[in-house]
């Protein structure tokens, strides 16, 4: 909503469409209030994840996606149980290339605001601007409406798997997002929003190319899939793996360095111990969790150059099961049905549910995968 048109609403209905506590200058301060904003944004999520996937991207999916082949020679009753089960794992692609899409264009859209953020601030990854500029506040425009806008993405998310049919590894993603969101509050409230943006970016990166290559996939586009996988896997290497530790070290290391050891709310100060060794804590269960996610992930493309087969425990139903349809959530998993479709030579990757994995990885976060996060840790995908 424009500037103009959120001026004309009663105060109480603006807080919750536009940004609050304007100090001049393109500024933010922060309040309470933000949190009715970053809830007006998990229902425009839901709204749009809806339009998009059901009006654009699953029409899109139908056109892109090629018809299975019939086996040869069946005919009669054979032929019409073949062609069910066509018709059924084409619906099933047709809705998870949606989701898919979804959550690569969110994740895409939000690592590009991301480094849009940190190209405007000089020397960007150094120690001197992200913790020597601490408190960093006020904040300017374009960097309170990004993290508000991930809040309302996991509180989204929240919504979504407590609504979709329920996955075996349920209360794994049911951790992990309010793990999230309790780091995006915490960091937000305590103006560790520098950092904040860097770990989400590090999150969000890999949850591109992982729905990327499964929509490849979908579209039987083998070789391209192939190469993009192994792009994911190296982009993870980078991100999740050394990115966040050398993040990690950098808090543990460097940022008492630069900010005292004080609780001053007056100042924008909340660096006492306890906050100290929980805000390393936090950031290194992460890191366990991205390094377990990614240590499966690599038993499985194992098994698959053996021979052995890759094996994903998260179907869901029966029925999903006889049709060699995999549900999605977290990145191991989703991996694992991913490598299992390409050892098979069936065109049937996870979906994600943007999920997730986030994690989906995203977070303070994606999943987003979590598809991260954090983030969306996310998977092949979820964000899951």
């Amino acid at each position: 909503m424009s500037a103009l048109s959120a001026s004309s609403l009663p105060p109480q209905l603006r807080r919750f469409v536009s940004l609050s506590y304007p100090v001049g200058g393109g500024l933010y301060g922060k309040g309470r209030d933000d949190l009715l904003f970053a809830t007006s944004c998990a229902v425009v999520w839901t709204f749009l994840r809806h339009v998009c996937m059901n009006h654009i991207l699953a029409p899109l999916a139908d056109a892109v996606i090629p018809e299975e082949k019939l086996p040869k020679g069946a005919k009669g009753a054979l032929l019409r149980h073949e062609q069910r089960l066509a018709a059924k794992r084409r619906q099933h692609n047709v809705a998870r290339f949606a989701e898919q899409a979804w959550g690569m264009l969110y994740c895409g859209v939000f690592f590009t605001l991301g480094v849009i953020i940190l190209r405007r601030i000089p020397n960007a990854l150094s120690p001197e601007q992200v913790w020597g500029t601490y408190p960093y506040t006020p904040l300017p425009y374009l960097t309170k409406w990004y993290y508000l806008a991930q809040l309302g993405w996991w509180f989204h998310q929240v919504y979504a798997i407590n609504t979709e049919k329920r996955r075996k590894d349920y209360w794994q993603m049911f951790g992990h997002h309010f793990l999230t969101i309790a780091l995006i509050v915490g960091s937000y409230a305590a103006n560790y929003t520098r950092v904040g943006v860097i770990v989400h970016v590090i999150m969000d990166t890999a949850d591109i190319f992982l729905p990327l290559a499964k929509l490849l996939r979908y579209m039987d586009l083998r070789q391209a899939c192939d190469v993009t996988f192994v792009v994911f896997l190296l982009t993870w290497i980078v991100t999740r793996q050394v990115g966040l530790f050398l993040v990690i070290r950098s808090a543990y290391v460097e940022a008492p360095k630069y900010i005292p050891f004080k609780w001053a709310p007056e100042e924008g100060i909340y660096l006492t111990k306890p906050i100290y060794y929980g805000f390393v804590a936090l950031l290194s269960i992460l890191l366990v969790l991205c390094t377990m996610w990614f240590y499966m992930a690599i038993m499985v493309a194992v098994r698959v150059v053996t021979g052995k087969g890759a094996e994903d425990v998260r179907s869901d139903s029966e029925e999903e099961d006889e049709i060699s349809v995999d549900g999605d959530e977290s990145d191991a998993s989703s991996i694992a049905g991913f490598a299992n479709g390409v050892a098979s030579g069936r065109a049937t990757p996870n979906g994600n549910g943007y999920t997730n994995g986030h994690a989906h990885t995203n977070g303070f976060t994606n999943g987003h995968s979590p598809a991260s996060s954090f983030g969306s840790a996310a998977g092949l995908k979820h964000r899951k």
